[in-house]
């Protein structure tokens, strides 16, 4: 939502929409210029409603990152000792 340009009807069903910069990336001095010209861009998205989203994703994606590197591992340690159980019988087996 902050790095791409986008389209603002400024009615429904608006067949000339006003093309919006992104809000991050402007050529202008700052992204708000909108807000003392009054077009329809300025309302569309603003920066605390795109780091709102930003800021819930980040947690939920590292808890993502948390779980699924836990369950790998728990898998393969899991894998590892079932080997090591089968070598120890191999090993008792050889002795006896």
């Amino acid at each position: 939502m902050l790095l791409t340009p986008y389209e603002v009807d400024e009615e429904p069903g608006d067949r000339y929409p006003e093309k919006c910069e992104s809000r991050l990336l402007t050529e202008r001095g700052t992204a708000n210029d909108g807000l003392q010209r009054g077009d329809w861009c300025q309302n569309e998205r603003d920066w605390p409603e795109a780091l709102a989203v930003l800021g819930l994703a980040v947690p939920v994606s590292v808890a993502g990152v948390a779980l699924f590197t836990s369950g790998s591992v728990s898998s393969r340690m899991s894998a590892h000792a079932e080997a090591m159980r089968e070598l120890d019988k191999l090993a008792d087996a050889r002795h006896a």
